[in-house]
């Protein structure tokens, strides 16, 4: 089954106009990234849609999890419905596929939504019959989530260099422009090398 993410950015209405604009221009280079990456596990292109939201159809969760990293690093708050099911692909582009998978995350976010607590950022509705592997993509997904937004700028974005990047710490602070202590010191403060573990192990 594939795995539908809606993706509500909450802060997006509040921005003005210019700000709105160039905002839009970076979340759309962004999300041709991540089709650009990981397009063997993108089933639709990712769509910004209405400059409010992103959809993703994915059978994986790295194209998830380096997406929520990126609007991590760009300080925007959001929240995310993550559903499985079958899904109808009328075109290439996510926003133009529908189906019970984007049904169920259309719910889970609404129950988000509908929370007093704004610490809970993701929900996720799994249909009976999701094969294992795909629960452990969700729920990794949702953890990854988890540890990624209880970093610092900084912190997020020495663990993206480590993470995606595969970049050492000399390496880090060069491109940082801070010293190796101070990256390795952050790091240190961090679960970026246990979820590049994890990220292997999953790989594999």
């Amino acid at each position: 089954m594939p795995i539908a993410a809606i993706i509500d950015l909450t802060e997006s209405k509040t921005i003005e106009i210019m700000d709105r604009k160039e905002l839009d221009e970076s979340l759309r280079s962004m999300i041709q990234m991540v089709y650009k990456r990981f397009e063997k596990n993108c089933l639709a292109k990712p769509t910004l849609t209405q400059g409010d939201s992103i959809e993703l159809l994915v059978n994986n969760w790295k194209p998830l999890i380096f997406l929520f990293h990126k609007i991590l690093l760009m300080r925007l708050d959001f929240k995310v419905g993550l559903g499985t099911s079958t899904i109808h692909l009328f075109r290439e582009n996510a926003d133009e596929c529908d189906g019970p998978a984007f049904w169920n995350a259309r719910e889970a976010l609404e129950e988000i939504k509908k929370m007093r607590r704004k610490k809970v950022i993701a929900s996720f509705k799994v249909e009976s019959g999701t094969p294992k592997d795909e629960i452990i993509y969700i729920t990794s997904s949702i953890l990854f989530l988890t540890n990624l937004k209880m970093l610092t700028l900084s912190q997020l974005k020495y663990c993206y260099y480590y993470m995606w990047e595969r970049k050492n710490i000399s390496e880090i602070a060069e491109i940082t422009k801070t010293s190796k202590g101070n990256v390795s010191k952050n790091l240190a403060k961090t679960q970026c090398y246990t979820l590049t573990r994890l990220i292997s192990w999953l790989e594999a």
